[in-house]
């Protein structure tokens, strides 16, 4: 199986635009649903936000998602544009889910575990802006804007279940694609120095990529 990348992040924060560019350098590809994932989403969003119903809707959906992502990685690294870090940090938002049990060591067994998934964060005042910008709104997004402690929780839930936040304010989308891959290659195993990569012993450090992720927290 090839790598599995994942970023996750609020609407308006660029991630899909970075999704691409990352791909393009690694050569990869970046997952797109089938139209039966299509369907069933919309489906569920059909059904009240905050239900019990919708969210099981959701996490099923996420299994048949994994399924998909698996069977693509077979040939190919995948990048992904939000998976179980988003649903989590909602369900934690409303009160479904405690957000000190959501842990990158508690991944669901029924869903595929990325080699590396990344938090992508704006300044809040610029991310709406750009999502004015795109005259966007949803339930999701209504409730970010008016419930200061659902925002807190949900931004909490994806800070707990990526490797590492990286944030996206004042760079450019191909600034951030590159710090990306560095991360990538750096969990890897590879040391980066004037453009080649180097094999490097993790063991003799076990703290390795933890310090180095330290770095780019928010």
């Amino acid at each position: 199986m090839n790598s599995v990348i994942v970023l996750e992040a609020l609407d308006g924060v660029g991630k899909s635009t970075v999704a691409k560019i990352v791909a393009q350098k690694l050569n990869a590809v970046v997952y797109k649903p089938s139209g039966k994932i299509k369907f069933a989403t919309n489906k569920a969003i059909e059904i009240p936000y905050g239900s019990e119903e919708r969210s099981d809707a959701f996490r099923k959906i996420l299994t048949m998602i994994s399924y998909e992502i698996r069977e693509i990685s077979d040939s190919y690294t995948v990048i992904v544009d939000r998976f179980y870090a988003s649903w989590a940090s909602v369900e934690a938002g409303i009160g479904n889910l405690r957000i000190s049990n959501l842990s990158i060591e508690d991944w669901p067994v029924d869903l595929i575990n990325p080699t590396l998934s990344i938090h992508l964060r704006v300044d809040e005042e610029e991310r709406l802006r750009r999502i004015g910008a795109r005259d966007f709104q949803n339930q999701r997004e209504l409730k970010l804007s008016n419930d200061q402690c659902y925002r807190f929780r949900v931004l909490r839930g994806l800070t707990r279940l990526t490797d590492c936040d990286v944030d996206n304010t004042f760079r450019t989308p191909e600034e951030t694609a590159k710090m990306i891959t560095q991360i990538y290659w750096e969990k890897q195993g590879f040391e980066i120095s004037q453009s080649r990569f180097t094999r490097i012993d993790k063991s003799q450090n076990l703290d390795y990529f933890q310090n180095y992720s330290s770095k780019l927290l928010i």
